[in-house]
């Protein structure tokens, strides 16, 4: 599998290593907005931001990629050293949560924390609240996301936490910052994961954004994009692992 590294070309030794994995309902390339993003979050944390192109459904499934992604953190990690943050956005968010649930699971490192932007946590599209914001959601629909999520759990059961890791012991998890748009038919989910979090313990923050639509912070210039990015710097800076 590929990786794509970008850093801010005017500090040349970053300080913080960020894995960045990219939306696109698990059978879709990265698009410009997700470089956008990963340049905006490389230049905004001095970070350098590593970008796992990994095999995408029906190709790539949760039970063939998430061992790929335990050997992403691996390497990156002899090559820069333990302080690792995840980040991922829609599939990318729910992958990158996956793959922190089966490090803890495994007895290995978690990531110092977890940056979420709208992440995908139920392939099955379950929750009651999606009905409530499907109609406000400009760029999402419950049948196609149905159907790519079918793709991506090939023989495992769309409700295992390996594919919908929304249904997931929460326990052990590092802090986790999790930013959502009130127009993203994730709304329900990333709200139920953030109490479910909190019960376990977990530090995590909920951002979300009136008025905001599906991966917002990727259109990089809007204001909302720019307070949510803030928002995640602060949570890095204040976490000292993170």
């Amino acid at each position: 599998m590929r990786c794509l590294e970008v850093v801010d070309s005017r500090r040349p030794d970053p300080r913080r290593t960020i894995v960045y994995v990219h939306g696109g309902a698990y059978v879709n390339p990265p698009v410009v907005q997700h470089w956008d993003l990963i340049a905006a979050l490389a230049t905004e944390n001095d970070a350098r931001v590593v970008a796992p192109l990994y095999p995408l459904a029906p190709a790539g499934t949760a039970a063939t990629v998430v061992p790929l992604m335990l050997d992403v953190d691996a390497a990156v990690r002899a090559r820069y050293g333990p302080r690792v943050v995840w980040a991922g956005d829609s599939a990318g968010g729910g992958l990158a949560l996956a793959t922190a649930l089966a490090l803890r699971d495994q007895g290995r490192t978690v990531p110092d924390h977890l940056v979420l932007v709208a992440p995908w946590l139920d392939v099955t599209m379950s929750n009651p609240g999606v009905g409530q914001v499907e109609p406000r959601d400009p760029s999402l629909a419950v049948p196609g996301l149905q159907h790519a999520g079918r793709l991506w759990a090939g023989g495992t059961d769309p409700r295992d936490p390996l594919v919908s890791p929304g249904f997931a012991d929460l326990d052990e998890l590092p802090p986790t910052t999790l930013v959502v748009g009130d127009r993203d038919l994730f709304l329900q989910d990333c709200r139920d994961l953030a109490e479910r979090a909190g019960r376990a313990g977990v530090d995590v923050s909920l951002v979300e954004a009136a008025g905001g639509f599906h991966v917002f912070p990727a259109v990089t210039f809007l204001p909302e994009s720019k307070a949510a990015r803030r928002h995640v710097s602060a949570r890095l800076a204040e976490n000292p692992r993170g």
